[in-house]
């Protein structure tokens, strides 16, 4: 029997040859899109997602597994475990993160499924599971990998820019104001997690997104110059079909750290229901929280 299994829910952007050698498992999120209910990540892809949106000029939605599925996910696991860590979306984006305790107290496993906070999405949960990855090779205490996860979590840095508002609005994540005026003024908003909570660290104007894109490099030479990047953890540029964006993001970030802990990444069809097509982010671990 393993002594530890890390779970992840489709959220969370990982290299797949990273999640195969390391044995991280994924439950998967639904998507609806009209009429047709997908599981992220098996049934529909993220290209394949924005292209049904676009041709039908329909919105996707998302949803959790319900508790019933993911406590038969975790009986399944246990079997072939001794402990859990199931590290779903952040709490504060989505109710994954209580349905799977409330799935743990129903077969009454809390001693041996520890479902942790992200307090992130997409690239940013990838620097954590690489933090849990190496705290299962030490072979630490279920306590020290439960506070070192917490304590990396408050160094995640992810931002990304938003081409348009359409599917921020539509999913009922902005105003209708916003919506308007954001299209009208061309304002591309850069998102932040604050404290696990989707928050507008900026609005950039512009046609394109390239200006938010130097706006996010920037701040991460800033982090950079200050010695606050933890070098040792990947740097993840996810995006939504941005190919363009991510040309740009990886050849300036190569000129600042080289190009072997670059990731550019796709990222999932859940992350694409919110974001919408031409999204860019960018995600690293700082080595000290942010003030």
């Amino acid at each position: 029997m393993n002594k530890y299994k890390l779970i992840t829910d489709s959220s969370c952007d990982l290299p797949q040859g990273y999640a195969d050698e390391n044995n991280i498992s994924t439950t998967c999120l639904i998507i609806t899109l009209g009429e047709r209910v997908y599981r992220d990540r098996i049934d529909i892809t993220p290209d394949e997602l924005m292209n049904l949106s676009l041709s039908q000029n329909i919105i996707p939605k998302t949803s959790a597994l319900n508790i019933n599925d993911l406590s038969e996910v975790f009986k399944e696991h246990l079997k072939e475990n001794e402990h859990i860590f199931y590290l779903p979306i952040s709490s504060k984006v989505s109710g994954m993160y209580n349905i799977a305790n409330m799935a743990v107290e129903q077969i009454g496993a809390t001693d041996r499924v520890h479902v942790l906070d992200s307090k992130e999405l997409s690239t940013g949960i990838a620097p954590l599971v690489y933090g849990l990855v190496e705290d299962f090779k030490r072979d630490l205490d279920v306590d020290t990998i439960i506070k070192n996860h917490y304590e990396r979590a408050q160094r995640v840095y992810l931002s990304f820019v938003i081409d348009t508002f359409d599917y921020l609005y539509k999913g009922g994540r902005c105003s209708g104001m916003t919506y308007i005026m954001g299209n009208k003024l061309h304002l591309h908003p850069i998102i932040r997690l604050d404290d696990g909570k989707m928050a507008v660290r900026k609005l950039v104007r512009g046609k394109t997104i390239d200006k938010a894109l130097d706006d996010m490099i920037s701040t991460f030479k800033v982090n950079l110059d200050k010695g606050n990047v933890d070098l040792s953890y990947p740097i993840f540029i996810p995006n939504v079909t941005a190919p363009s964006g991510v040309k740009k993001m990886k050849k300036e970030l190569t000129e600042l750290v080289g190009d072997k802990i670059l990731f550019p990444i796709s990222a999932s069809a859940i992350i694409c229901c919110h974001a919408g097509p031409n999204t860019v982010g960018l995600s690293y671990m700082l080595k000290n929280p942010l003030d």
